[in-house]
This record gives structure tokens, sequence and C-alpha cells, in this order.
């Protein structure tokens, strides 16, 4: 304006665009949830989760952001005046009619202004977080809080008479906001005199300039109203003076009230015009006095925009007077017809935004930006940073049980050997291999027909088809007894698997079931996994052996069997097989458990069964060894997966591996039906960031300010 270069307007965050991205929960999506019920989380939902305070102050941000952008688009004219010159009337002009009846108008003392008023737009009210923002800023850069100038007109004019607050309050601000200034676009700074003396005993005149050196940041241009009798009163130089050693970079312009019907626009210009000079002042304003009749004719009623004649009001019962800027020319002023941009109401699109504006504005982009970069995306990867922490600790505890129950190991916790579940399946083909194999002599009528099928008679009429003698029922006691006392294999109960958690460390490693004590958040509900664990174990397990290798097994450890050869307690070995197995399917029977895992290696069994020479066989031959090692491994990594799904763990993808004999093994991918979330009752979630998202960001919201 007025020969001043404009400052550059700082980038602006288009908060729109930057919402967009931060509720983007598709393709630009912040974070990946791999577990359970994998989908794609926005970063704002993320934070509600996380920290769901920050998540609603980055949307405050954005929004004072947004706001802020267009507010402070808003100039902000200063307007300070003579003595009875009708400063607050050139104020009052600009206001709604509520407006003008809250401001104090008149030449008496108790009409004067002695408190700094701030009008603003209404619509900033409408962002209450935006607005009580913005009354800090202001009270932060005049040294003290504002106060609100009262809605009702009495109480209005006793503040701007600052009739009872002494002098501390002229250091108080006041503050209140006009619609009719919403569709002007400006703010009005309305000074007190900053030029009389004490004797009124509301502040020195070093105490208002330094007050009015505070608030010059919130203004773009200061506006002097003077009458024509003070064209060479000391004051307007001392006014002007002060106004241009506190702004030197300010536009400063003069308004003439009370303007004669005598005096023309050209001798009110000539009279000012050497402290105009002196001081640079851009541009004079001036009035004619409404309530001399000869003024009519010099007062504009209308103005040219373009084609359209604009009707300038001015009520009756209240009017105030009409300023237009003042030309050399006479046919340029009134009577003669002027242009709108004549009006002092369209200075505001002339006026640059103030420094407080920019000020306020790069510091709300500063909030955003630590709240969403240094504060929110932080907060979001350290969640899903610890997620994964959590999660390999928790996977370590469930790899461990697996390993504890489907394993032998040394005491220095090396795997010395792979124990298989002994489901019907694997007991049926091993004895199915075993029989079909052996020499006809050592059959003896023995038939293996159906298995056990959950019911104790049958399962009772099956045990007897195995062991038709009381002699083999003796021996296959024997092997139970084994199995209970932990001489052979391992029988795994719901009590043995949560035992087994616990010594791996399940309190600490499962907070989403623990949460840092020692017993379940809900000890029922924990219960009834570990039951559900063996019994979907149970259910899933379909692993067998390769019927082939199986078969050639079995033909070549008969071979190693001499003909006729009897066992110490005076069965034949297929007998002593058959009576292991059917011991094997009688356990959790004699158990009454609804849900037992009996695990144990087939050179257990063997050796149990007393066959030393079938166990070295498959404790040494290579085929052997690699059937076994095969289904133990897949019936391991089932049931690790199934254990995952039904604590609320992510198995992982790929599947851990186990040691064995200086092999790594990897679990494969088991065939198992379980939903995505396992049907556990509490889960331990795993999130993922997306990368490209903090691209995206970064160019929506830098990371860094260009103007840091």
């Amino acid at each position: 304006m007025f020969g001043h270069k404009r400052r550059k307007t700082p980038t602006q965050v288009d908060w729109p665009r930057l919402k967009a991205l931060l509720e983007d929960d598709d393709r630009r999506a912040a974070v990946e949830r791999l577990y359970p019920d994998p989908r794609n989380e926005s970063f704002l939902s993320s934070l509600r989760r996380v920290q769901p305070n920050l998540a609603g102050d980055v949307v405050s941000l954005g929004r004072q952001v947004f706001h802020g952008a267009r507010l402070a688009e808003y100039p902000t004219l200063a307007v300070a005046g003579m003595l009875n010159s009708g400063k607050t009337s050139l104020v009052a002009g600009l206001l709604s009619r509520h407006g003008r009846a809250r401001t104090l108008r008149g030449v008496a003392n108790r009409q004067g202004t002695h408190r700094f008023v701030l009008w603003l737009p209404q619509k900033w009210r409408e962002e209450s977080a935006l607005w009580q923002l913005l009354l800090d800023d202001f009270g932060d850069a005049v040294g003290h809080a504002p106060e609100l100038l009262a809605e009702m007109p009495e109480e209005a004019h006793e503040q701007y008479n600052n009739r009872s607050g002494g002098v501390d309050a002229l250091g108080v601000p006041l503050v209140a906001t006009d619609p009719a200034l919403d569709d002007l676009g400006i703010g009005l700074l309305d000074c007190p005199d900053i030029v009389s003396d004490e004797v009124f005993g509301v502040g020195s005149p070093e105490r208002r300039r330094e007050l009015l050196g505070k608030a010059s940041t919130f203004c773009s241009a200061f506006l002097v109203v003077s009458t024509p009798s003070m064209a060479r009163d000391r004051s307007l130089g001392d006014i002007l003076q002060t106004i241009s050693d506190l702004m030197p970079g300010i536009p400063r312009l003069l308004a003439v009230n009370k303007i004669r019907p005598g005096q023309t626009p050209e001798d009110v210009l000539e009279s000012f015009e050497p402290q105009a000079s002196k001081f640079g002042v851009e541009r004079v304003y001036g009035a004619y006095d409404y309530e001399l009749p000869k003024s009519e004719p010099f007062i504009p009623k209308s103005a040219k925009d373009g084609d359209q004649e604009v009707t300038i009001e001015n009520p009756d019962d209240d009017p105030l007077p009409i300023f237009f800027s003042l030309s050399t020319h006479p046919d340029e002023n009134p009577p003669a017809e002027i242009g709108c941009d004549r009006l002092l109401t369209h200075l505001t699109r002339e006026l640059d935004r103030p420094e407080s504006s920019d000020r306020f504005l790069m510091g709300r982009h500063a909030a955003l930006r630590r709240a969403v970069w240094d504060m929110g995306l932080a907060a979001v990867e350290k969640d899903a940073e610890q997620s994964l922490r959590l999660t390999e600790r928790a996977r370590q505890t469930l790899l461990d049980t697996t390993i504890s129950l489907f394993t032998k190991q040394s005491t220095g916790g090396a795997i010395t050997e792979v124990r298989m579940h002994q489901s019907e399946r694997i007991v049926r083909q091993l004895a199915d291999a075993f029989c079909e194999a052996a020499p006809w002599y050592a059959r003896w009528g023995v038939k293996i027909n159906t298995f056990i099928q959950g019911r104790t008679k049958a399962a009772s009429d099956l045990f007897k088809q195995y062991v038709p003698t009381a002699m083999a029922e003796r021996y296959a006691e024997s092997i139970k007894e084994k199995f209970k006392a932990k001489k052979v294999g391992q029988l795994v109960d719901p009590e043995d698997l949560d035992t087994s958690l616990r010594r791996f460390g399940a309190p600490l490693t499962l907070p989403h079931w623990f949460d840092g004590q020692n017993d379940p958040i809900d000890p029922a509900a924990w219960t009834q996994s570990m039951h559900e664990v063996l019994q979907t174990f149970h259910e899933n397990d379909r692993v067998v052996f390769d019927s082939d290798q199986l078969r050639g097994v079995a033909e070549e450890m008969w071979r190693q069997i001499p003909r006729h050869k009897k066992l110490a307690f005076g069965l034949t070995p297929l007998a002593a097989l058959l009576a292991t197995f059917g011991s094997v399917l009688m356990l959790p029977v004699d158990f009454g458990a609804t849900v037992l895992v009996a695990n144990a290696s087939v050179v257990e069994l063997l050796a149990a069964a007393g066959l030393t020479a079938f166990s070295a066989y498959w404790a040494g031959g290579k085929t052997a060894q690699t059937l076994s090692t095969q289904a133990a491994v897949e019936q391991m990594s089932m049931f690790y997966v199934l254990l995952c799904h039904q604590i609320g763990i992510d198995p992982g993808s790929p599947l851990p591996s186990i040691r064995l004999k200086q092999s790594n093994i990897m679990f494969p991918t088991p065939n198992v039906k379980v939903a995505a979330g396992g049907g556990a009752n509490a889960t331990l979630a795993v999130y993922r960031m997306n990368q490209t998202f903090r691209q995206e960001l970064n160019g929506i919201l830098p990371r860094e300010s260009k103007h840091a």
C-alpha cells in the first residue's frame, strides 16, 4: 500500500489436504495393522488409540491454522485522535448499530476513551480455541491479559472511560467483536489520547506511548483523527512524531473531521501539508460536519463501483461522519461523484496484514508441526515399534513352551530329540506298518481294527484287541505308569500347559493377559484358553508319516529281530508293540481328561516296549529319523500356531525355526482352520509404519519450516 512493498505471505499449510492425509486409511494410511484383523489404520485413528488427547490437539491446531490463515489476512487499523476530534465517531461509523451503542462518544471527559479497545470481526469467535489463542497472543504482546468489552452499552461505556479501573487499568486492553467488521474485513484498535497529561488520573503519556508501542505489531496502519483547526496544533505533531518513532514501518494516515462547508478539500490538504510531509502521512481523508445543514452537498450519499451505484447508509437517528480521501482536484471531490475506492471503508483492500498476524500464524504452524511430527508421529511410531517388540517377546515365550512340550533337551537347552503327538492317526500308522511288515510267525492272530472313538467302552474293547492276554494287559499297564511318572514321553493337560507358559515368563511377556501381575486378569478365560489350545490341536492334528517310507523302515526293523525271539516279559515283539500302542491310546481315558496330549518320540516308545534293537535302529537310521523329525516338526508348527492364535499373538511370517543336531529346521505353514483373531479373548495387536506416509506428510507439512 501507498508505495510500501507488501510483505511476502508465509507459506500456508493446506489443512483440508493435510487432514485428508491424516484420516486416510487406504493407500496413504500411516499404519498397517498386521494382527489381528489385518487392515490399514489412519494417522488420526492410530493417535486416538495411543494418545487420544494429542489427537484432539492435532485437529484443533489444524482448525486454528485453517481459520487463522483467513483471519491473518484481515488488517488492523489503529485509530488515535486529538481531543474532541470525533475519533470514536469514526470507529463507530465502521460498526453495526449495536457496536456503535457500545462505543463512547462525546466531548466531555466522561465521554473520552481512556483504554485501548481492540475491535475484531465477529467470526473470529467462531473457533473458540483460536479465539482464546488470539486473546492470549494479544495479552502477551501488551503485557496483560485483555478484558472483554461488555455487551451492555452502559457497562461498556464505564470500561471505555476507565471510570473505576484507575491508572493500572490502562494497561489492560479491552477486546470486542462486531459483525459489521466481518464484511469490511478489518480490525480496529481504538486508542486513548496518547499525548495528554496525567491530570485525569488515567495514566501518563509515557505509559500510553509504551502500551501503543507494544500494540503496534497488531496494526497494519495508523490513522490520526483531527479537525481543520488543529492543522498546526503542536499536539498533532507530537502524536505523529510518537507514531513515527514507535511504528517506523507502518503507513500513517490522517482523517480530518468536522470540515465546515466553507472549507474546500484543497484548503484542508494545504493546511495539513507541512505536518503530512514531515511525518510521512500518505493519505488524507476528510468528513464534512453533518451537524451543519450547509454541509449536506459535500457528504457523499452514494459512490460508484464500476457500473454500479452503491448507496451509503447513514441513519438519521444516529448520523455519523462519512470519510473519503481528499483530492487536490476540485472536480474530483463532492458534490462531484466519487468512486467506492475513495471511501474509508475501501481502505481494508489496500492495507497489508499486521506483523502480529504473521507471527501468530507462524506460531500456529509451528505448533501444528510439533504436534504432528515431534509428538504425534513419534508416539505412533513408538507404539508400532513397541507392538513388534512385545510380540517378539510373546512369540519367544510361546515358542519356548512349544519346544519344551515337543522335545527332549540337554541341560544346556539344546534339543536332543523331537517328540510327536501320539495321535490316533500316528498310532494307527505305526501299528498298521509294523503288523503288515511283520513276518507271518510274529502276528499270531492279532488284528488291528478300529481305534478309540471317544467312548470308554469302545476304548476298552479296542484295548483288548491290542492286548488279548492278561500278560499283555499287565505289560501295557506298566507302559502307562511310565508315562504318568514322566519316564516316557510327556503328558500335557491344561494345567501342564499353563505351568509351562508361566515357566517361560508369560506373566511378563503376555501383558494383554496378565498386565504385569502374577495371575491372569481373567483367570476363568485363561483356563478356558488352555483347554481350547489342546482341543483345537487335537481336532486339527492330521499329520501322518509318509506311508512308503514308514513301510520301508518297518520292514528293515523286522529284519533286525531273530525268529521266535521272546522278550523278558514273555511277549513277542509285535505283542509288545501293540500293548505299548494300546497303552498310549488309553491314557486320556485313564486320566478322565477331555483334553490330553500325549507326546513321545518313536524311539522312546520302542525303548519302553523293550525293543532295544528297534529303538537303536530308529535312533540311528537316517530315513527313520528324517521321517519322525518331519512329522514332529509339522505337529510342533501346528501347535505353536494354534497356541499363538488362542493366546492372541501373531505367529509371524515366516514362522520360527528350531535347531536340531547342527541344523536349523523351519516350521512349515500348517493347514489349520482358525479365525483371523483365533477366537482369543485378548489379543496383542501388531502395527507397522507405512514408510510412504512420511513422504506424503513431508510434501504437505514439511518436517522443517522454511521460516524457522
